[in-house]
């Protein structure tokens, strides 16, 4: 079994958007993700610039999209490397 199919779902949906935090939820689990506009802290949301959709880390520190609204969809990036991994 992989890491990947126990965390389930990799695109998030855009609870809120603040000036300070961007609330992400997973909408099967509920679980939230906040991510920092600060770019210092870890977490960055970027729009692929290919396909105009947003993808997030939370293990690299860098900016977060400004033009975010909720519902919209964000792909974790982060998973996506674990799905090489076994449990």
């Amino acid at each position: 079994m992989k890491v990947a199919d126990i965390l389930g779902e990799q695109n998030l949906k855009v609870l809120a958007n603040d000036d300070k935090n961007t609330t992400l939820m997973d909408p099967k689990t509920k679980i939230q993700t906040v991510i920092p506009k600060d770019p210092n802290k870890p977490g960055m949301i970027t729009r692929d610039p290919k396909t105009n959709k947003l993808q997030a880390t939370t293990q690299q520190p860098g900016n977060v999209e400004q033009e975010i609204k909720p519902g919209e969809d964000v792909e974790m990036q982060d998973l996506e490397a674990l799905q090489g991994l076994n449990a």
